[in-house]
């Protein structure tokens, strides 16, 4: 602006000398104006002028060399802060000086020799830099990028620097020759990190996603399937992925998520059971599943969010539970046998376990020239010293000639193993034979002779007399076969019963009858067949008794009103003479039992007052006490004999002389169950007093409250 201004008034200046001279001219005569005088006055004039040029021009550069240089400092200062805002770094190579000049981000030009300037970087990398100034020197290429490691950090917390530096020509000579060269490093160590973390996230979540032990599905924001993973597929037969995903199927045409709300959907567990084939015929939406059958299914949904709350995507985690649920069952009964075949063996193995620990294990030598047998308890010392004859005398008498035949194989240094047991005619504290165990091998020389024999003497008399109970025991399962069949004959012959009168009755209506007798007839019929039918049931559940198939199921309960509810079942067909009562001394008690099956019991011990009971009174309480929950029945009826109580608990056994029909296997199913319980029942009865059935049955107790006593 102020060159501007300079220029004007020079050039007014200029005019107004002009117009002097001019004017000096007009006034004075042509011929006049170029003497001596006038040229001298023109020639000082014109001094004057180029002076004042001069000055001119001098201020002139002056002033726009200020204003370059404050033009260059503010675009240097803003480059400055572009550098160091993007991490990039300048420098220059002057070819014909080997100087590096780096500029720093305060504008400051340092200078390097081309050793000192490749410290600043890795030893490896230094050689990219010397081809690309050797190819760029040359003229091969005016620009080439590449990528360079900083020097190796001397410490591990400090990270190596990786730069992008770019190289291009900056000068030519007047041959076009490169005479320095421009270098742009940028500091992409960050990025390279960001990138690095990125790939290794991805590869992490494709692993992750593809390799999962689980069903993985992900759906976008609108609820379309995008991906899915190998077990997925697998899972559900899926052959054709691809054609899968180009479907865009929805999540909502998932039967099991039909009804999910996914604007609101936060985290959701469920389990589905679908029948596959039935949702193909009715509405096929994704052929690509050739899955066939039911399919019980637990999944986890998630909804994916943003950080403003926005639908990201949703995500599926599940399994196929089918083959778990489908043999969970069967997993319950091979455990509930196998614990009980455990738990045989491990009796077996306590025996055997215990019969080892009580033994008095000792160790043995025999020497065949001194014929002296010795036994240890320790090292130490020898606790017996036996001849063979006073050996052999210990033995049963039918051993002696088998012991001698062993003493004889020592004697003559024979080169094998021996183990054998013997009967002696020793006692232990039981009164029982005890028996020796003998293993005894040769130790030989070093030129391989026999010296003498080593070996251990050990007590299996527990094991001998184990033996021999597990042989009582295979007789009294032989006797329980034996039972068995008893029980077969005894359930053909009271099935045919109750049929036989059935057939018999229903055969009448086939003859000639009075119409006044079908009443009769279908009365019989129907009585028969609800025996008839309590009988199968009760066979069969007294069966799966036997079989140990029953499942116990303890749950928590308050046992005071289901006690209550129980005996009134129980009592529903007594004659409307007899009074019934319930004791109950709780307001509330809650324990863990197995309600279906202790329900069985008392309703069928309420039940038994039936046939006994025609008057009177029955009455039944409950109380807890230290672990088990005692449950006492009682009846004024006519009672049993002492003959009578000893076959009540049998099966097919009815006191019929007091009017006890029933099946005969209500009382047997009682005790069967309870014992599979854990329980136990007694009976004290007499003829014309009565009965009454004590139960007691382990339970858990977790509160109780007792009713307020009322004093009087």
């Amino acid at each position: 602006m102020r060159i501007h201004i300079y220029l004007a008034r020079i050039s007014m200046c200029s005019v107004f000398l002009l117009e002097g001279i001019t004017a000096r001219a007009q006034s004075e005569k042509i011929l006049d104006a170029f003497d001596i005088h006038h040229t001298l006055a023109y020639l000082i004039a014109i001094f004057l002028i180029m002076l004042f040029v001069m000055i001119f021009a001098n201020r002139l550069y002056y002033y726009r060399e200020q204003e370059a240089g404050a033009e260059a400092r503010r675009i240097n200062a803003q480059l400055s802060m572009i550098l160091a805002s993007n991490k990039t770094q300048t420098w220059v190579y002057d070819i014909s000086q080997h100087v590096f000049k780096v500029y720093t981000d305060d504008n400051k030009e340092i200078s390097y020799f081309p050793f000192d300037f490749t410290q600043n970087y890795d030893p490896s990398d230094v050689g990219a830099i010397r081809n690309t100034i050797k190819s760029m020197t040359a003229g091969e290429t005016l620009s080439e990028s590449f990528l360079i490691k900083g020097p190796i950090p001397k410490d591990a917390e400090t990270e190596q620097r990786i730069y992008d530096v770019n190289v291009s020509v900056l000068r030519h000579d007047k041959h076009h020759r490169p005479t320095a060269l421009l270098g742009i490093q940028h500091d992409i160590t960050e990025e390279k990190k960001n990138g690095e973390k990125v790939r290794k996230l991805m590869l992490r979540y494709h692993n992750v996603f593809n390799s999962s032990l689980v069903d993985m599905i992900f759906y976008d924001a609108d609820g379309y399937l995008t991906e899915i993973n190998d077990k997925a597929c697998e899972t559900f037969c899926i052959s054709d992925r691809d054609s899968l995903l180009r479907r865009r199927i929805k999540i909502t045409d998932i039967p099991a998520y039909k009804d999910l709300d996914i604007e609101h959907l936060d985290h959701l567990l469920c389990s589905s059971i679908t029948n596959i084939d039935k949702v193909k015929r009715e509405d096929e939406k994704v052929p690509e599943v050739l899955l066939r059958g039911t399919i019980y299914y637990e999944v986890s949904v998630r909804a994916l969010r943003n950080e403003d709350g926005s639908l990201r995507g949703i995500v599926t985690a599940g399994r196929n539970i089918t083959e778990m649920v489908e043999s969970h069952h069967h997993e319950r009964q091979v455990s509930r046998q196998l614990k009980t075949t455990t738990k045989d063996i491990q009796t077996y193995i306590d025996n055997i376990n215990y019969s080892l620990k009580v033994s008095n294990v000792q160790l043995m030598s025999y020497d065949p020239d001194t014929h002296i047998l010795e036994l240890f308890s320790d090292l130490s010392k020898a606790q017996y010293r036996l001849t063979e004859l006073r050996a052999i005398a210990l033995l049963k008498e039918d051993s002696h000639r088998r012991a001698r035949g062993y003493f004889r194989r020592m004697d003559q240094r024979q080169k094998q193993t021996f183990t054998c047991t013997f009967p002696t005619i020793m006692r232990d504290s039981r009164g029982r034979d005890i028996y020796l165990s003998f293993h005894i091998m040769p130790i030989f020389d070093a030129d391989g002779h026999v010296t003498h024999y080593f070996g251990m003497c050990r007590n299996e008399t527990e094991i001998t007399y184990t033996e021999l109970q597990l042989q009582e025991e295979t007789a009294k399962a032989q006797d329980a076969e034996q039972l068995k069949n008893t029980f077969l004959l005894n359930m053909s012959y009271e099935l045919r019963t109750p049929l036989n009168a059935v057939l018999g009755f229903a055969e009448l209506y086939n003859n000639e009858h009075s119409i006044e007798d079908e009443p009769i007839f279908a009365e019989e019929i129907r009585k028969n067949t609800n025996v008839l039918l309590r009988l199968i049931d009760d066979i069969l559940f007294i069966s799966r008794l036997d079989a140990h198939m029953i499942e116990l199921n303890y749950q928590e309960c308050d046992f005071v009103p289901l006690f209550e509810g129980w005996c009134y079942m129980g009592w529903s067909a007594l004659s409307p003479e007899v009074k019934v009562s319930v004791d109950n001394p709780y307001n509330h008690l809650n324990v863990i039992i197995d309600q279906q099956n202790l329900g069985m019991v008392v309703q069928k011990l309420c039940a038994n007052a039936l046939y006994t009971t025609h008057e009177g009174r029955v009455r039944a309480k409950c109380e807890y006490r230290h672990g088990e929950l005692m449950i006492t029945i009682e009846d004024t009826g006519t009672g049993f004999t002492a003959e009578a109580k000893e076959r009540l608990f049998n099966r097919f056994e009815r006191e019929t002389e007091h009017g006890h029909p029933g099946t005969g296997l209500d009382l047997p199913i009682v005790k069967e169950l309870l014992q599979q319980m854990g329980g136990t029942i007694e009976l004290q009865t007499a003829p014309g007093k009565g009965s009454t059935f004590y139960v007691s049955v382990p339970c858990e107790m977790t509160s109780l409250e007792k009713k307020a006593e009322i004093i009087i």
